[in-house]
């Protein structure tokens, strides 16, 4: 076993939110938001994140969304409102 608990001959790559966050096109929050919600990442003391790993990355990609806010609400866009029943 290596220094680091690897076994083998493959290297991990650590990559901190900043590079995740312009790697993956979103905000840093963003993603320490998902990787909270995920249980993913490298944290340490007082459950601060500080890496993720390649693998980290494939599993907070598909939790992106193209913009921000609700889902719902982003996909109703330009429809109009049905007028009340009086």
């Amino acid at each position: 076993m290596k220094a680091n608990g690897q076994t083998g001959d493959s290297t991990v790559v650590y990559f901190s939110t900043l590079e995740a966050a312009k790697r993956l096109r979103c905000a840093p929050p963003t993603v320490r938001r998902i990787a909270k919600a995920k249980g993913v990442g490298i944290r340490v003391e007082g459950n601060r994140l500080v890496a993720l790993t390649a693998n980290d990355l494939a599993a907070i990609k598909p939790h992106v969304h193209e913009t921000s806010g609700n889902p719902v609400w982003i996909a109703s866009r330009g429809r109009k409102l049905k007028p009340k029943k009086a």
